[in-house]
């Protein structure tokens, strides 16, 4: 099971929203180099990586800002039609702030800007960057490898000798650089120091466990950071020092691991005989039972439930489905605001579950799951969820029509409120005029086939048109814009049908018929 979340990376710039990507399976990791000194925008998400490291030169350490969960696709990398997946093919992508061009860190040093040179960057930088190669070891199985070579900038860019080879990158298992990566032609980040990276990792001349100078501790069941600062003879803030991935030391769990620093006494967890290095223990945690709580930790369709109800009472919370700090303040928000719910610790028990739900359906909510006359809200069930899911596939989504309002709808509707701005805001009910809406989609889906779409477009139409795009072999984003990307998939199934005319990307009335039955296939 992939860990989505790096432990302690802030999700300000949270983009899987409206840009939801492809599920996938990390393999490898990319590491890449912003050009830049501050956090990027990457237009709105559309060029964004799952991570993005800005140095903390006071602090002498890496601030992690998260957009995307790994087990999603990131938007960094080119991904030209036909070739190799790049960005789904499983790779995890961080981009470090600062530079890899010799000319740009002799330019910002005259200027006295301050920045990391990531061909020479500074021990702290490389420790945090190996912390974060490491951890995506023992949590998600991508190896500490990679390639022997990584060229200097510019030398790097384009065609440099270390790109691999589509057969190579499929086959590739590790980490390795943008300038690695096929169909790519950038060259960041230079002639990172790797070997020490994979050193610092755990990983140098092949050994697959950490230096014996870092030792992990699984945090047990009722153990707390102060018991374990005080089994190892230190303090609680030299162990924090070690650990700078914990933000809240309430919020540790049971299966975490965290480092004991080098002048600490090895502590042995109750029922164990070590803590030397070992991997975390990767339980595949189950949904807590309707009737029950939910805790921190948590994972499943019902605590992202809890996220959407959190968010139609105002609160912003990525809908993730994991319980983290944020879903947990929130919860002890609502426990605040209405007294007989109890203690505000964290956890969303039964009667804080209810009250929550009570107060996002508003007062009209009834075993249906209605909010007000004519909607449909997340947790409905019967004919009517059904066909709105039924209308839902027939422009272009591919949900199990299974009459359940759950995740999978609620992303659908969501999406499709998004292509239609005057339907907003996005809060995962169909109410009356999206469901009118979505209906009359459905519903016009056939007829509209008379229509062309050309390059420019926006909307369903063209969203129905990529999904169909994708299901005979092409990789396209199903963003509901008609871009180059799209036209260029338009000429390619006009070229291989005769009769549909000239490769102008415009999918006419012909072209559209021809791509809608090659996908009913």
């Amino acid at each position: 099971m992939t860990d989505t979340l790096y432990p302690g990376a802030d999700r300000s710039q949270w983009f899987a929203d409206h840009y939801p990507g492809s599920y996938m399976n990390p393999r490898c990791g990319v590491l890449h180099t912003t050009e830049g000194t501050g956090w990027p925008d990457y237009s709105g998400g559309a060029e964004a990586p799952h991570v993005t490291a800005k140095p903390d030169f006071a602090a002498r350490r890496l601030l992690f800002r998260q957009h995307f969960p790994f087990d999603h696709s990131a938007r960094a990398l080119v991904n030209a039609p036909g070739g190799v997946e790049t960005n789904t093919a499983g790779a995890v992508q961080i981009e470090l702030i600062g530079t890899c061009d010799p000319a740009t860190h002799r330019r910002w040093t005259a200027q006295g800007i301050q920045h990391i040179f990531w061909p020479e960057a500074p021990d702290w930088a490389l420790r945090d960057l190996a912390a974060f190669m490491a951890w995506h070891r023992e949590h998600n199985g991508i190896p500490l490898d990679g390639p022997a070579q990584w060229a200097p900038y510019p030398d790097s860019y384009g065609r440099n000798g270390v790109r691999l080879s589509f057969a190579g990158w499929n086959s590739f298992r590790g980490w390795c650089g943008h300038q690695h990566v096929p169909e790519n032609d950038h060259g960041d980040p230079g002639n990172l120091d790797f070997a020490t990276l994979l050193t610092l990792a755990g990983a140098g001349s092949g050994n697959t466990t950490p230096p014996s100078t870092t030792r992990r501790v699984v945090i047990w069941a009722g153990a707390t950071l102060s018991a374990i600062a005080a089994l190892a003879g230190i303090t609680l803030g030299h162990l924090l020092d070690a650990n700078p991935q914990i933000i809240d030391p309430n919020q540790v769990k049971p299966g975490q691991s965290i480092t004991l620093p080098d002048d600490a006494k090895p502590v042995t967890p109750p029922g164990g005989t070590t803590s030397e290095p070992r991997p975390d223990p990767q339980p595949d945690p189950q949904p807590t039972r309707p009737s029950g709580s939910l805790a921190p930790g948590a994972r499943g369709p019902e605590v992202q439930e809890l996220q959407h109800q959190l968010n139609r009472l105002g609160y912003q919370l990525p809908a993730t489905g994991y319980y983290g700090p944020q879903t947990a303040a929130a919860v002890n928000d609502v426990i605040g605001k209405h007294p007989g719910l109890g203690r505000a610790d964290g956890v969303a028990g039964p009667r804080t579950r209810a009250k929550i739900t009570a107060l996002a359906a508003g007062t009209a909510t009834g075993s249906s799951g209605r909010t007000t006359a004519g909607s449909l809200a997340p947790g409905a069930r019967g004919s009517e969820v059904q066909e709105l899911q039924h209308q839902l596939n027939r422009i272009g989504y591919q949900l199990p029509a299974t009459g359940y309002y759950g995740p999978l709808t609620t992303n659908a509707v969501n999406d499709f409120v998004r292509l239609n701005p005057s339907l907003r805001p996005a809060d995962g009910v169909a109410g009356p005029k999206t469901r009118a809406r979505i209906a009359n989609a459905a519903l016009g889906t056939q007829a509209n086939q008379t229509a062309s779409l050309k390059p420019g477009a926006r909307g369903a139409e063209v969203k129905t048109l990529q999904t169909q795009l994708n299901r005979i072999g092409h990789r396209l984003p199903v963003t509901g814009y008609f871009g180059p990307q799209t036209a260029a998939a338009v000429n390619d199934v006009i070229r291989k049908h005769a009769g549909l005319g000239r490769a102008d990307g415009v999918a006419g009335p012909r072209t559209r018929a021809k791509i809608a039955a090659l996908a009913a296939r």
